[in-house]
């Protein structure tokens, strides 16, 4: 039993069907678009030994600019023959590839993308004809990058100039090794009074001298020392809460050294196999620091009377060595607060 539509319901139905073929033009035009299928276009053509894993539909740029994409690969007839890309490209782009652009193939963010890449070639020249064949700039890779430093190190090794015969000298390479350690250590100083230059208001010409700050002859010494990480995290200058308990313990020690002229130094050592020397001499400081203004704060260690006080000094001497060689078994990083009090 058969139903006759009303004259409503075959108006709706011819929109329904009209909305369709609609939307399937649309979807259809933009896929055409998409791959160059309603656009004027061109081909070159380019030769590579290795294309690295470029495949069909493989996108081409011209100075950025999405291009086309590889349309076919010719394999090679013989070994040693180059694989030969086929790019097809929109054609408004023509103006900008002349005979003496060439194509390169490069790799596209850190996950190993390729991308096809025509530098344009000189102004003067005349634009690329259809299926030209385009000079190629082989891509380089991270592999060839290794093997060329590797290459050149077996040279250097094998060589018979400066260079091999010091790596191949020990007592040289002593020589020069030392050279440049006592190099490190003097930058190291020389940043360090600069540093300490930044730091002192103008009305005053002080630096802060390790040598003058550590080694009192006329004075005596009590000092308590405190691996890094006994205080502070790993590689960093903010106290923890272990540190500032430690701390807080400390304090009973330093007020009971507030004689008259005393003063108290705070420095800071980073092992020399640590960082480099620039990060080393910051984190230094910057923890010297923080504990003098933790012992300050909470426990007013600089304060001897209502009406006096005495100097707390921060040091971050970095990878240097202390002025005095040192006797004791102390970490490599390590925090010291030492207490001079002056005698006679």
């Amino acid at each position: 039993m058969s139903h006759s539509l009303s004259r409503l319901q075959a108006a709706l139905l011819a929109i329904v069907i009209l909305l369709a073929l609609s939307l399937a033009g649309i979807g259809l035009f933009t896929v055409g678009s998409r791959q160059w299928l309603w656009r004027a276009h061109f081909h070159v053509h380019a030769g590579f030994q290795q294309i690295r894993g470029v495949e069909v539909g493989t996108r081409v740029r011209i100075q950025g600019i999405e291009a086309g994409e590889v349309e076919n690969i010719q394999l090679p007839q013989q070994p040693g023959e180059e694989v030969i890309l086929c790019l097809r490209l929109d054609g408004r782009l023509r103006q900008l590839v002349r005979q003496d652009g060439v194509v390169q193939i490069l790799n596209e963010g850190m996950l190993g993308g390729k991308i096809v890449e025509i530098h344009p070639g000189s102004p003067n020249a005349n634009p690329v004809e259809d299926y030209a064949k385009l000079a190629s700039k082989p891509a380089t890779e991270l592999t060839d990058v290794l093997m060329q430093m590797n290459t050149a190190l077996d040279g250097l090794r094998d060589s018979q100039g400066t260079v091999a015969k010091l790596l191949k000298d020990p007592e040289a390479y002593d020589r020069v090794l030392a050279v440049l350690q006592q190099t490190q250590q003097t930058l190291a100083s020389f940043q360090q009074d600069a540093d300490a230059l930044k730091r002192l208001p103008v009305v005053r010409s002080y630096v802060e001298d390790p040598l003058v700050l550590l080694v009192r002859p006329n004075c005596e010494r009590a000092r308590q020392c405190f691996a890094a990480t006994d205080l502070f995290e790993p590689g960093r200058a903010v106290l923890t809460d272990d540190g500032r308990r430690r701390l807080d313990e400390l304090a009973p020690w330093l007020a009971g050294m507030k004689q008259k002229g005393s003063e108290v130094v705070v420095v800071a050592y980073a092992d020399s196999h640590g960082p480099n020397l620039a990060v080393a001499q910051t984190i230094t400081r910057q923890q010297s620091e923080a504990v003098c203004e933790y012992l300050k704060k909470y426990h007013k260690v600089h304060k001897l009377g209502w009406f006096s006080s005495r100097n707390v000094v921060p040091l971050g001497l970095g990878t240097l060595a202390p002025p005095i060689p040192e006797v004791d078994s102390l970490p490599a990083d390590r925090i010291e607060v030492q207490v001079f009090i002056p005698q006679g």
